[in-house]
């Protein structure tokens, strides 16, 4: 009598296991950016044929995508204006502490918004101007940054192509869904994106390392990472928090790729460290030290004049869809 029940229990659990898990799925796909405290204001010209309360219910629900994960809200508003060419995120706030960001997407061009928008806001999540000053304007480790950014462009895609299917901002942009997750697979499939046939990670990264560390906007390159960074992150999406714990040790900005890294992981709680040791092995870094280094937040050292993050080519690649 005892061993039946407990079978049946068993069995109950694991019948009601999925829906519990689609319980959980559902509840965090409503967690709103806006809600958790996130600012984005849209302004200024040049947008198109778009209105820009539109645009922002798109930035929105990009953001919905990524800060869901992350640890608490952005402390300062995101402030979105349209500038021509490549888009920015500049190191200088606005003058009541807003980030600025300029995209170059116009019209509805919903994709495009998404793509440049995420890639963007992951600068802000990955603390991207700590350390940085006119003295020091080289980042060499920037590299790894604008690869995360490409991936979460990649990864809001193709999660948001998923939300608009039943949960659009508005019920008639349910349509906009498939052309974000063609978007996506768009650039994922670009041949530039894939190792070469026999080549690791480890061994591509030997030969290319050099060259991302003196100009991290390679975009051909970071690009090949972004993809297989990209199934780390669709298996875990908690893990974009992971990011918060990036650039907080003044000496990232020159370290080697090892001891960047193994500032991360020090500066994780534990709840992130296996997935950081996860990316570890993906990159083939060796010899890592896995005992924590517990960096202090707020130990950035602080950057005298304004610079600009620039981020080439960034606004490339198939047009989402327009309507007009």
């Amino acid at each position: 009598m005892r061993l039946s029940f407990v079978i049946a229990s068993i069995l109950s659990s694991l019948l009601l296991a999925p829906a519990a898990h689609a319980d959980v799925e559902k509840a965090r796909k409503t967690v709103s950016s806006k809600k958790m405290g996130l600012t984005i204001r849209v302004e200024g010209e040049g947008w198109g044929r778009v209105d820009k309360t539109e645009i922002e219910a798109v930035l929105y629900s990009a953001a919905d995508e990524l800060l869901s994960r992350f640890p608490g809200a952005l402390p300062s508003p995101i402030v979105v204006t349209h500038a021509e060419g490549n888009p920015v995120t500049e190191f200088e706030k606005g003058p009541d502490g807003e980030y600025q960001v300029h995209l170059s997407a116009k019209d509805r061009r919903w994709s495009q918004f998404v793509y440049q928008f995420a890639h963007e806001l992951c600068h802000i999540m990955s603390n991207y101007e700590a350390n940085v000053s006119t003295e020091n304007p080289t980042k060499y480790n920037q590299w790894f940054e604008e690869t995360l950014c490409e991936t979460a462009s990649l990864y809001t895609l193709k999660s948001m192509a998923v939300t608009w299917e039943t949960a659009a901002p508005y019920p008639n942009w349910q349509e906009y869904a498939p052309a974000m997750r063609d978007y996506a697979e768009q650039f994922v499939h670009e041949g530039h994106r894939q190792l070469p046939p026999g080549t690791s990670l480890a061994a591509w990264l030997r030969v290319n390392e050099d060259k991302l560390r003196n100009n991290p906007y390679l975009r051909d390159k970071n690009e090949v990472v972004a993809n297989l960074l990209l199934p780390l992150f669709e298996k875990d999406p908690e893990e974009w928090a992971a990011l918060h714990y990036l650039n907080l040790d003044p000496t990232d900005a020159t370290d080697s790729l090892k001891q960047y890294l193994q500032h991360w992981y020090g500066n994780a709680p534990p709840e992130h460290k296996k997935f950081i040791r996860d990316v570890l092995a993906l990159l083939g870094v060796e010899g890592f030290d896995l005992a924590p280094t517990h960096v202090a937040a707020g130990t950035a050292t602080p950057r005298s004049k304004p610079v600009t993050l620039a981020v080439p080519g960034a606004q490339a690649g198939p047009l989402g869809p327009a309507t007009d």
